[in-house]
């Protein structure tokens, strides 16, 4: 029987510019025609059914019909578009939907018209999952995208407003996992550092745990998570006035984690298997990566964490492809103190070590009392201004302010910036909080001084904007 691969359907986007590799089975040994637009290809199908074919790079284009046959069989794919494709991945905050987002019905009106894609990936936990959830790609509309992730909509709502170039994203994210759950087990295992802590340990833990305690485990906590939420719907209905900080003294943080095992989505590699196996054959344009949070708890080991994701993605992608790195914003994180700093730094480190990797700035965004900000409209548009700036060569004026490098003189500390010429900042100096002025680009802090920090704590109450609106990065140095 003639199958296509589950990630080409009606109404999908391939990448221009790119081969396009399509997959599916037949019976073994059964010829398969391909053909889209103006191209075609044939192969036989292997010995245990598979059969795979390539054909040369498109340009953009819209409206396009796919149609592979086998024998008496033939399957149409309808609605076929080539344009830019972003893979929008990470934990909670990328996951955020629309229709809790405080700009839903502008989002509404917003994407009427622009021809933007999207293909979900749904979030299977463990092998044994029952899935009633197919992968299945969509035009947004206005009645149809209340479930799919703000950032990633106003990102490419942004791109759109610039380039008539077909526009899509995939959305392969869940809330609540380490970067560790997105990275394959051998991977995993490939660095002694990140082995000890993210695997090892993980398993170490439950080495004797059976499948029956890790059942009643879950089944206990799904009560305990129960419970929580309703109380804090009573809560709210009670006191409707009261603001996210009052509620969580008086009720506490959500209950978590949830308990470790194999069914366990936080395993470590296990949502790499379940979600992101599942559309790593396509291409894409970059890869759109919000997440951090979740790994606060091993915060001085998130740097290479984080290499060894980009780098084992751009392998199994089998493609160099830019990432783009949402820095975390503000927020008051009560559990693992002054953690989210060194998360911070370990995403700017990599935007400056690693090739193709950029990152934008939200230090801004942040609620103190939420781990979710419910307007996520800067966040998206920030991403998609970044693109423009970065993939399309569009010279938008759109700079982030950023300390360039420091000189010692003899009176004391010499901060160089750049993407900012005049303002007021807020600087820490050996722990010691200061006021101070940046002026033609530089900010001259007096000697005796060994550190120098800005905006350096897990919700930071001071930030300092340039010209065009955008934040300074955070920073702490050692003289």
């Amino acid at each position: 029987m003639l199958k296509l691969a589950e990630v080409f359907t009606d109404h999908m986007l391939i990448q221009r510019g790119k081969p396009v590799e399509l997959q599916g089975t037949a019976d073994p040994g059964q010829t398969v025609q391909v053909r889209l637009a103006d191209q075609s290809r044939q192969t036989a199908a292997s010995g245990d059914g598979t059969w795979h074919v390539v054909l040369d790079p498109f340009s953009a284009s819209r409206a396009l019909v796919l149609e592979v046959s086998a024998g008496s069989e033939t399957i149409s794919l309808n609605d076929v578009a080539v344009g830019d494709l972003f893979l929008a991945a990470g934990q909670s905050n990328m996951e955020y939907v629309l229709q809790n987002e405080a700009h839903f019905k502008e989002a509404q009106q917003l994407v009427q018209d622009m021809d933007l894609r999207v293909l979900y990936v749904p979030q299977v936990e463990y092998p044994e999952q029952p899935v009633s959830r197919k992968l299945e790609w969509k035009v947004l509309d206005k009645s149809n995208l209340a479930n799919d992730s703000a950032v990633a909509v106003y990102a490419l709502a942004e791109i759109k407003k610039h380039t008539d170039v077909p526009l899509g994203i995939v959305e392969c994210y869940k809330g609540g996992t380490s970067a560790s759950c997105w990275i394959g087990e051998t991977a995993l295992q490939s660095d002694p550092l990140i082995r000890n802590i993210f695997y090892d340990k993980y398993w170490n833990d439950i080495c004797d745990q059976s499948e029956e305690q890790e059942d009643i485990k879950r089944e206990q906590y799904v009560r305990i998570v129960a419970k929580y939420l309703d109380d804090v719907a009573a809560y709210q209905r009670m006191y409707p006035d009261r603001p996210m900080s009052w509620l969580k003294h008086d009720l506490g943080h959500t209950p978590w984690p949830g308990p470790k095992g194999k069914k366990d989505f936080g395993r470590p590699g296990g949502l790499h298997d379940m979600m992101f196996s599942r559309i790593s054959r396509l291409k894409y344009k970059a890869v759109w990566w919000y997440q951090g949070e979740e790994d606060a708890k091993n915060a001085s080991a998130y740097e290479p964490l984080l290499s060894l994701l980009i780098d084992s993605w751009r392998r199994e992608l089998r493609d160099d492809l830019p990432f783009f790195l949402v820095q975390l914003p503000s927020y008051i994180e009560e559990t693992y103190p002054e953690t989210w700093p060194v998360i911070r730094q370990a995403q700017y480190e990599m935007s400056s070590k690693k090739t193709h990797t950029h990152i934008l700035c939200t230090i801004d965004l942040g609620d103190s009392y939420n781990i979710h900000p419910t307007d996520k409209l800067q966040f998206g548009r920030r991403l998609g201004m970044l693109c423009l700036e970065t993939l399309y060569g569009m010279d938008l004026g759109w700079q982030y302010a950023r300390l360039k490098h420091f000189e010692k003189t003899g009176s004391g500390i010499v901060l160089v910036f750049e993407g900012i010429e005049e303002g007021g900042i807020v600087v820490h100096v050996d722990g010691k909080e200061r006021n101070a002025r940046i002026h033609d680009g530089r900010l001259h802090v007096p000697a005796p001084a060994r550190t120098i920090a800005y905006a350096w704590q897990n919700n930071v109450d001071h930030v300092t904007w340039n010209e065009n609106g955008l934040p300074l990065f955070p920073f702490r140095i050692t003289v």
